[in-house]
């Protein structure tokens, strides 16, 4: 094996060591959990704010809403 070929070799073991953490952790949208379902998107913003800032739930720091047919759903993290 040639020294071109060995540098080769390392830079790709190297590589592929890099990637595995990242490819091995969950996804990030697997942080979200639902919390709820709403209505409309005004009802949905309002129940995720009180959620996260109002009431006792210091797990929880950041909030959205999103769109399920006719549901809007809050989720948390």
């Amino acid at each position: 094996m040639s020294f071109s070929q060995r540098i080769a070799a390392g830079l790709a073991i190297g590589a592929a060591a890099l990637a595995l953490p990242f490819a091995a952790s969950p996804a990030y949208a697997a942080d979200w959990e639902i919390a709820g379902g709403f209505g409309e998107y005004e009802t949905c913003f309002l129940e995720g704010y009180s959620y996260i800032y109002e009431e006792d739930n210091h797990d929880f720091t950041e909030f959205k809403c999103e769109r399920n047919g006719d549901v809007w759903q809050v989720w948390v993290r």
